[in-house]
């Protein structure tokens, strides 16, 4: 049998960074041979400088790198977190992608009012409050100016239309304790795409890489999704 080429098209997070899904990549490059792209977005990464790039940049920059990873390789998986999901499920409507993978894809966001509905109780808030690398996200968003906010809702709302169309093999990742945007979105998310399933973690925040239990449980998962299920 003749084997192919894999490539992984790593795509993070509305003001994220690779950091978000770092230590995933470390997992899977550490037991699997494959090819990737793992593009930062205009603006993002270490240092926010939004001011002057919008929506169609960082999804543009998206395409780009799925562009330059097809050309190397025979079949392409997209893990895709948060809008970086929303950017991967809009990729696979119209490139062909073997395998989906969308993690807390921002299909909506949470609004303060709606808190409640999640029927948190005190100790999930008191995980979030102790991840010492949320304290420094949380730090870093006052530098997120107000138009640049608009455009991540711009983006979300003129990317998320069509995936009924997908067809690529598709998993979809989510905590249940997720304070940014709701799992009922992604379980509803899965109902429309043709050949989807979803996995929710019970305790899991919206920041997988920041909490090393779920990161494993999360490392576990993607593994299985992506290397040891037969298609």
């Amino acid at each position: 049998m003749i084997s192919r080429s894999i490539g992984i098209l790593f795509l993070h997070g509305y003001t994220g960074g690779r950091y978000e899904l770092q230590p995933l990549f470390d997992y899977l490059k550490s037991r699997y041979e494959f090819e990737y792209e793992f593009p930062v977005y205009p603006g993002h990464g270490t240092i926010l400088d939004l001011k002057s790039v919008g929506g169609e940049d960082w999804y543009e920059e998206a395409q780009s790198a799925y562009v330059n990873l097809k050309r190397r390789v025979d079949r392409v998986h997209i893990i895709g977190f948060s809008m970086g999901g929303v950017f991967a499920s809009h990729l696979a409507q119209d490139e062909p992608v073997e395998k989906l993978l969308l993690i807390a894809p921002a299909f909506e966001h949470i609004r303060p009012s709606k808190i409640d509905k999640l029927h948190l109780i005190p100790r999930h808030f008191g995980e979030h409050m102790k991840m010492k690398k949320y304290q420094k996200v949380k730090k870093r968003l006052r530098d997120v100016p107000l138009k640049a906010y608009q455009e991540f809702r711009n983006i979300m709302a003129a990317k998320k239309e069509g995936i009924e169309s997908i067809q690529a093999k598709t998993l979809i990742i989510h905590g249940m304790q997720d304070l940014l945007v709701p799992y009922e979105s992604s379980v509803e998310i899965a109902k429309r795409i043709p050949d989807a399933s979803v996995e929710l973690i019970e305790d899991a925040p919206h920041l997988f890489a920041f909490s090393d239990h779920n990161q494993l449980q999360l490392n576990i998962l993607a593994e299985r999704f992506l290397f040891l299920e037969k298609m």
